[in-house]
C-alpha cells in the first residue's frame, strides 16, 4: 500500500464504523434485523461457542429437528477465524464487529483491485463504496445473515489472489470464503473468474482456477466432507423445483437497480412480498450516479457485460426456461436462491464503473465532475443504507424465562414448540431437545417422518410445523411437553428416549435408563427383557453414530424410517443387565482433519519460504 492510500483506507474504515454505529460499541445493542440473527445465527453460534469452551468439538445438535449434524452445518462457521470474536466478546457485540470487519474487508479488497488497475485513490475508494455499501451486501445485515456478508467480503480478495498468479494464494482465499459459511458465493465467484478468463482467452488463467480449486478442497477437507455427507442425507436431495426457484429474479425488479424502492420496501410495509424476497432480489443498487458511471465504462469493459448477462440469466431462475436443465445436470440444484447470482451483476457493474472512472480521470477538466460523482454516490448509498441499519436492544428477543428453564433445560425428554412461535430455535439456549426447528437444511427422512405424524406435509425448505405432541411418531421421539404461549402442557404417554419393542409393539413399561453425557454420547442401561427383540433409541439414524453393548460393537439399524435400533446381541442372555454406549463422530473425521492440517502446514511452509526469500 502506498503512503497516500492510508488516508483513503482510513476514510473507508471510518465510514463503515459510522454507518454501523452505535451497535458495534454497545454490548446489548444489535443492528435491527428481520429475525434471522435471533431465530437462527445467535442460538447456533451460542451452542458452538459454549461447546468449544467446554473443551469438546460440536459434532451434533440435538436441540432442533430431533437432532442433526452440527459440524456438518456450513453456517456453524466452526473453522472460520473471524468467528473467534464470539469467543472473546459478548456474542451480539461480536456479530456487530463481524459486520464491521466484513464490510471493511469487502471494500478494502475492491480498493486494492482498483489500485491494481492504476486508478487514483479517490477512484479506488469510490469503487470500494459501490461494492461494500451496495444494498446487496447491506441487506444481508438487515436480513440477519452474517454468513452471506462474510462470503461476499472475500470475493474481491479471491480475484486479487488469482490475478497475482501466486501459487496457493487463491486456494487460501477460496478456503476462507468457504469456511465463512456460504458455498454458493464461492461457486459464483469461481464462475465469474472462469467467464472472465474465457472472454480474454487466457487458458493459463483457467488452468490456475483448476489448480487452486484442488488446493482449496485439500485445505477445507475437514469442512466440506461433513457438509457433503449432510447434504446427501438432507431435504435438498429430493426437494421440488418450486423450492429451488422460490427466490427468482423478476424482470420488473430491474427498476430497483436505479430506484431501490421502486416496488416498495419492508421498512414502511409497502413491499407486498415477504421481506426476504426484497432482500434477495432488490439489492443491485450502486446509486444512480454509480449506475451512470457503469454505463459509461461498459464499452471499455465488455467482459463486465458478460458477467452482468450471466448473472441475469441465472438469477431469473423459474423465469428462465433453461434453468430446470441446469438444476438437474449441474451443482446448482443444491442452491435454493437464484437471486444470489445477481452477485455477478453487481461485480460487473463495479468493474464497469471503474472503467468509467478511468475515462473521467483521463479527460481534461473533469476533476470537478469526479468530486461531484463521488459525493453523489456516497450520499445516495449512505442515506439509503442507514435506513436499514438501525440499532435495537437485543435482550427483548434473547432473554430466557427462568421458570421455563428449570422445567426443560438439559432434561432427558423432547419438547414440541407451538408452530406459531417465530423462534423455535430458542430451545438451543435452554438446551432443550425440540422436534421443531428453523434451519437451512435438515435430514430428508425427518420430512417424511413429520408428515406421517401430522397426516400431511409439515415442513418447508427451512422450518417444521409439527403441532400434535400426542401422535405415535411424537411418542416414539419421547416428546413429553408442548410449549405454547400459555406455557407447558404435558403430552400423553411418551415412550421416552429409549424403549424396547417386541413383535406386538412397544414395551414402554420396560424402558431403560438414559444418560445424556453430551450430545454426541448416550449411555443407556437396564435389563434386556426376554420378549424384547430390539432396543429403540429416539435419535435420528445417521452415518457416524456407532454403538457398543457391554463393550461389544453392534450395528445400528434404521427403525420406522427415521430412528436408531439395536437388536439383542447373541452374547446377551434374556433378562441380563446391559450397557449401551452410543457415540457420534462425523464419518472419516480423523482422516479429513489430518488432510486439512497437513495441507495448511504445506501452504504455510510454501509462503514462509517466499517471505523469507523476499
Amino acid at each position: 500500500m502506498r503512503r497516500k492510500d492510508f488516508f483513503f483506507v482510513a476514510a473507508l474504515a471510518f465510514l463503515v464504523l459510522a454507518i454501523l454505529a452505535p451497535a458495534w460499541f454497545r454490548p446489548h445493542q444489535a443492528i435491527a434485523n428481520f429475525g434471522e440473527i435471533y431465530a437462527y445465527h445467535y442460538p447456533l453460534r451460542h451452542l458452538v461457542s459454549s461447546t468449544l469452551e467446554a473443551g469438546r468439538m460440536p459434532f451434533w445438535n440435538p436441540y432442533i429437528f430431533s437432532g442433526l449434524p452440527l459440524a456438518g452445518n456450513s453456517q456453524s462457521v466452526l473453522f472460520y477465524p473471524v468467528s473467534l470474536l464470539g469467543r472473546i466478546f459478548p456474542l451480539i457485540l461480536a456479530i456487530s464487529w463481524e459486520y464491521a470487519f466484513h464490510l471493511f474487508w469487502a471494500g478494502l479488497g475492491v480498493f486494492f483491485l482498483a489500485r491494481r488497475a492504476a486508478l487514483s485513490p479517490l477512484g479506488c475508494l469510490l469503487l470500494a463504496l459501490l461494492y461494500a455499501f451496495s444494498p446487496f451486501l447491506i441487506y444481508r445485515i438487515t436480513a440477519g445473515i452474517p454468513t452471506l456478508l462474510a462470503a461476499l467480503s472475500w470475493a474481491p480478495w479471491c480475484w486479487l489472489a488469482w490475478l497475482s498468479l501466486s501459487p496457493g494464494l487463491l486456494a487460501a482465499g477460496w478456503a476462507l470464503q468457504l469456511f465463512s459459511g456460504h458455498a454458493q458465493f464461492m461457486v459464483l465467484n469461481a464462475l465469474g473468474m472462469g467467464l472472465w478468463a474465457a472472454w480474454h482467452k487466457r487458458p493459463r488463467a483457467l488452468a490456475i482456477l483448476g489448480r487452486e480449486g484442488l488446493g482449496a478442497l485439500l485445505l477445507t477437507a475437514v469442512y466440506w466432507a461433513p457438509v457433503r455427507e449432510f447434504l446427501a442425507n438432507s431435504i435438498r436431495v429430493d426437494w421440488p423445483a418450486l423450492y429451488t426457484t422460490a427466490y427468482s429474479f423478476e424482470p420488473a425488479t430491474f427498476w430497483t437497480w436505479i430506484l431501490p424502492d421502486a416496488w416498495g420496501n419492508p421498512l414502511d410495509k409497502t413491499y407486498r412480498m415477504p421481506p426476504s424476497v426484497f432482500f434477495e432480489t432488490s439489492g443491485v443498487f450502486i446509486g444512480l450516479s454509480g449506475f451512470i458511471l457503469s454505463l459509461i465504462g461498459l464499452r471499455r469493459k465488455p467482459a463486465a457485460l458478460l458477467l452482468i448477462g450471466a448473472g441475469i440469466f441465472l438469477a431469473l431462475g423459474g423465469h428462465n426456461p433453461l434453468y430446470p436443465f441446469l438444476l438437474k445436470y449441474s451443482p446448482l440444484g443444491f442452491f435454493r436462491t437464484p437471486a444470489r447470482y445477481l452477485f455477478l451483476c453487481l461485480f460487473g457493474l463495479v468493474i464497469a464503473a471503474g472503467a468509467g472512472w478511468r475515462i473521467l480521470e483521463m479527460a481534461r477538466g473533469a476533476r470537478p465532475a469526479r468530486y461531484l460523482i463521488f459525493l453523489a454516490v456516497l450520499i445516495e448509498l449512505v442515506v439509503w443504507d442507514k435506513r436499514f441499519l438501525r440499532a435495537e436492544n437485543s435482550d427483548y428477543y434473547l432473554k430466557t424465562q427462568p421458570s421455563l428453564a428449570r422445567q426443560i433445560s438439559a432434561k432427558p425428554f423432547r419438547v414440541l414448540t407451538d408452530p406459531e412461535f417465530a423462534n423455535p430455535n430458542k430451545t438451543l439456549l435452554y438446551r432443550a431437545m425440540n422436534v421443531n426447528g428453523f434451519e437451512a437444511f435438515f435430514l430428508g427422512a425427518y420430512a417424511q417422518y413429520a408428515a406421517r405424524s401430522e397426516g400431511r406435509p409439515a415442513v418447508d425448505p427451512s422450518r417444521s410445523y409439527l403441532q400434535s405432541a400426542d401422535s405415535l411418531q411424537m411418542r416414539q421421539l419421547g416428546v413429553a411437553y408442548k410449549i405454547t404461549a400459555r406455557g407447558l402442557s404435558r403430552a400423553s404417554a411418551p415412550y421416552g428416549l429409549s424403549y424396547f419393542t417386541q413383535a406386538s409393539g412397544v414395551l414402554p413399561e420396560a424402558g431403560p435408563k438414559v444418560s445424556l453425557e453430551r450430545p454426541e454420547a448416550w449411555r443407556i442401561t437396564g435389563r434386556w427383557p426376554a420378549q424384547a427383540g430390539q432396543l429403540i433409541v429416539a435419535q435420528p439414524y445417521y452415518p457416524g453414530w456407532h454403538a457398543w453393548v457391554n463393550g461389544l460393537y453392534v450395528p445400528l439399524e434404521r427403525w420406522d424410517g427415521f430412528l436408531q435400533a439395536v437388536s439383542a446381541p447373541k452374547a446377551l442372555s434374556p433378562g441380563q443387565e446391559f450397557e449401551l454406549n452410543l457415540k457420534f463422530t462425523p464419518t472419516g473425521w480423523t482422516f479429513w482433519s489430518l488432510l486439512s492440517l497437513l495441507s495448511w502446514a504445506a501452504w504455510l511452509a510454501l509462503w514462509g519460504r517466499k517471505l523469507l526469500a523476499a
